[in-house]
């Protein structure tokens, strides 16, 4: 279910770009430098960081796509990253600032391929690319991951 999930979520911003694919910014422009006995990272082609908890199916990922993505508002972007969701619920959202840049971050439930899940993203833009991170929490989560979350988001490190 885990690689089910990311395939999912990923391959929804590869349709958004088309055939040529972006290019990332990963150990360019940034790198994640997250580390958590409960996680465990993994390789994945179509994004540039994964990291999947242990014991819970739980799935954090990172993005970015470069010379994309610049002209449509963060959270347009945030919508289209989860479009793919059915019975998308957004219980929370906001504009913020993430690493001294304009952010946006969406939090919400729905449906993945038949699996209630919980979803959070906070994207944001740096020298001329478009990063979004993502946490997938199935449900009934007995733990919120909000606090994973933000720990994740703690170790990324802009170039």
């Amino acid at each position: 279910m885990k690689l089910l999930l990311i395939l999912i979520i990923t391959s929804s911003c590869s349709m958004i770009i088309g055939k040529s694919g972006p290019t990332s910014a990963k150990n360019v422009h940034y790198e994640l430098n997250f580390v958590s006995p409960e996680w465990v990272a993994y390789k994945d082609e179509s994004s540039d960081y994964v990291y999947a908890h242990k014991k819970n199916g739980s799935i954090l990922l990172s993005n970015s796509f470069c010379k994309e993505f610049q002209e449509e508002h963060l959270e347009t972007l945030a919508l289209k990253t989860f479009k793919i969701v059915d019975h998308f619920n957004i219980n929370r959202k906001e504009s913020t600032m993430f690493k001294n840049r304009e952010a946006y971050r969406m939090e919400g439930t729905g449906t993945v391929d038949g699996v209630q899940v919980s979803l959070m993203i906070l994207n944001t833009r740096r020298n001329n690319c478009y990063f979004d991170f993502v946490s997938i929490n199935p449900l009934p989560a007995r733990v919120s991951q909000g606090p994973e979350f933000d720990n994740f988001l703690e170790s990324v490190e802009f170039k």
